[in-house]
């Protein structure tokens, strides 16, 4: 009996001895929860809901986290998966219309047949600047909301690079920031954050490209990568912003890239393209995916209706609220001739031409994740967003894309390559090209294994996306993260491209062919004195 109970003890004691050393860690409670702060985009979006999951995570670990966020997504207060979040508001100095407005700008210009969304972001690129830098000193001037979050003493922020106010507010009121790329691999976020580039296997944002270029396409991604690197100089229209509150003085906002103290990139290998990375860059791919809940009985009784043939999902995203109406028709035409049910986010009252479809059925927002991981859903349709192309993978649904912007066009690149699915262009669409891509996806064999097998390679990790951006934001915190600094953010541009080294070697060469030529005049020379010589003795 001594023997047994004595057993049970020690059994007792490293149960507990494990749940310390182990579990309780893994969800923070032996680190003092630290103050964080969270800004990433306005609040909307996967540029907010990649981060906003990060911060979760961190909530439910003890720490203390702060999002900021615009008055115009203030809801996001209310939704259940940030209820551990602490929000502070910031108001925009225009009406909320026409803030939504501004992010409906770029979407809307990816439907125009005539032009590209590229160029009419260049052509108004002074113009989102300027509202940029209005939007920053709404914030900075609002006293009382910068005074609250001083108060604070934020140990850390995790900010969205790609709006340049982020580390700006950053900087003003956190001790150090953790950078987060919430899209597909963006080579020029990457470079100024210190990572090298190699242009020949490393696809340049928005390019679509894959790391097997040709000759012509190693050219196009070297101009695009050129064209990206004149990004500091609209970076730098926030410098008055800085010089005004007396942030980072002697700096210009491109210099806080350099600042980060890690670099969190929303990307796995899984799907993801092989790629260099400095050891401050953490890829942690797949923020967003989680197990499904239940759906509503409403919904789950629409999608067991589908019968054996199933469901598809069908969403172009949160900023596209507007389409003409003979694309609608395209799509609803496409979708009468399939024998699946179509679940279709769609803003706003749906026309005539898609409430007459049987099969379709519309929904202002859709439990996306929740739809990918039920047993009847047979296909995603979507604009080629990065969390969406996650959330696939986790689930292994095939995936038939549309880009439009932004990384889109990288994702779709990555769904195609990978053999995860199919492309479509929507300035080219076709009722029947999509019915021809969704059945290809759903009834042919290649897609659904390909999309198991790097579902089962995406979840054969020691922990979660979340649970690792969690743990390298801690050792942050405790540790700091100057000693992965990138030493690229010590050189020149010259040194960087070995322009130096170039140019010696090209010096050597000057030389060496200087002295060739001369060594060789002189031969001659003394080879024609002593023929001549010669010549005259002989006479």
């Amino acid at each position: 009996m001594e023997r047994t109970g004595s057993k049970s003890l020690r059994n007792i004691f490293s149960y507990l001895t494990f749940f310390i050393l182990i579990v309780l860690p893994r969800r923070g409670f032996l680190c003092d929860g630290a103050n964080i702060f969270v800004f990433a985009s306005y609040g909307e979006g996967s540029r907010f809901m990649a981060p906003a999951s990060i911060a979760a995570e961190l909530a439910d670990r003890g720490h203390n986290v702060t999002a900021l966020i615009s008055n115009a997504y203030s809801y996001r207060q209310k939704d259940e998966l940030y209820k551990n979040i602490s929000f502070e508001i910031f108001t925009h100095k225009v009406p909320l219309d026409v803030v939504k407005e501004r992010q409906l700008r770029i979407p809307r210009a990816a439907f125009d047949k005539k032009t590209s969304w590229k160029f009419d972001f260049v052509k108004k690129i002074n113009k989102i600047a300027a509202e940029h830098i209005e939007d920053c000193e709404a914030i900075l001037d609002d006293k009382g909301l910068v005074k609250r979050l001083l108060d604070r003493e934020f140990d850390l922020a995790i900010i969205d690079q790609f709006w340049p106010c982020s580390m700006i507010v950053a900087e003003h009121v956190a001790r150090g920031h953790v950078a987060m790329m919430p899209t597909a691999w963006m080579n020029a976020i990457a470079r100024l954050n210190g990572n090298p580039t190699n242009f020949a296997v490393v696809p340049e944002v928005n390019t679509g490209l894959t790391p097997q270029m040709t000759f012509r396409q190693r050219i196009k991604n070297f101009f695009h990568s050129f064209l990206v690197s004149f990004s500091k100089w609209a970076v730098n229209k926030l410098t008055p912003v800085m010089r005004k509150y007396d942030i980072c003085p002697g700096y210009y906002p491109s210099d806080l890239y350099q600042r980060a103290q890690l670099v969190i990139s929303n990307v796995d290998f899984a799907v993801d393209f092989p790629i260099a990375t400095q050891p401050h860059i953490i890829t942690v791919g797949g923020l967003t995916t989680r197990p499904s809940k239940s759906l509503s009985q409403e919904l789950e009784e629409y999608v067991q209706s589908s019968g054996d043939d199933g469901i598809i999902i069908f969403s172009l995203g949160t900023y596209v609220t507007y389409m003409k109406e003979e694309l609608i028709a395209v799509f609803a035409n496409a979708f009468a001739r399939l024998p699946q049910k179509v679940i279709w986010q769609f803003r706003g009252t749906p026309p005539t031409v898609v409430t007459k479809v049987p099969n379709i059925k519309t929904m202002e927002w859709l439990p996306q994740n929740d739809l990918l991981g039920h047993n009847k859903t047979r296909a995603l349709m979507y604009q080629g967003g990065n969390n969406g192309l996650y959330e696939a993978l986790y689930h292994a649904v095939p995936i038939v894309v549309i880009p439009l912007i932004g990384d889109q066009p990288d994702v779709a690149a990555r769904v195609t390559s990978r053999g995860m699915g199919l492309k479509l262009d929507i300035k080219t669409i076709t009722s029947e090209k999509i019915v021809d891509a969704l059945n290809a996806v759903i009834h042919e064999k290649q897609y659904k294994e390909t999309v198991k097998k790097l579902s089962a390679i995406f979840h054969d990790r020691p922990m979660r996306p979340v649970e690792k951006a969690a743990f390298w934001i801690e050792h942050v915190i405790k540790h700091g993260g100057e000693y992965m600094r990138s030493p690229i953010h010590d050189l020149t541009w010259y040194e960087y491209y070995l322009i130096d080294v170039a140019a010696f070697f090209l010096l050597v060469i000057v030389v060496l062919v200087v002295f060739i030529v001369y060594s060789c005049k002189f031969a001659l020379r003394c080879c024609k004195r002593v023929c001549v010589g010669k010549k005259a003795k002989t006479e």
